[in-house]
């Protein structure tokens, strides 16, 4: 598997996209989970804090397309954008834990 990083620029309301999301969680859930081949590991939502432009997710995927799909299949598109990159993942306490 392979890691994403997502980025959502907000299409609707901070309100609005926790409202969809708190509807949508179950069937979030359980599609990333067993549905696809791909899986929503993280969300980092700032919307409570007064930032109203981003969401953060992290994912798992065999390839990128996997991750759109899924994304649109749970018809949130209408709620923000999808900007997906493969990134690698840096583990800053474990490198310091091997330098003891």
């Amino acid at each position: 598997m392979t890691t994403y990083l997502v980025f959502h620029r907000l299409k609707k309301t901070g309100e609005e996209v926790l409202d969809i999301l708190n509807k949508k969680a179950p069937d979030i859930a359980r599609t990333t989970a067993s549905e696809t081949h791909c899986r929503c590991l993280k969300t980092w939502s700032p919307l409570a804090y007064g930032r109203e432009d981003y969401l953060f997710c992290l994912w798992e995927a065999n390839k990128q397309q996997d991750v759109e799909t899924t994304v649109e299949s749970l018809g949130l598109l209408d709620y923000f954008t999808l900007d997906c990159m493969r990134v690698d993942e840096i583990d800053w306490a474990a490198l310091a834990a091997r330098e003891r």
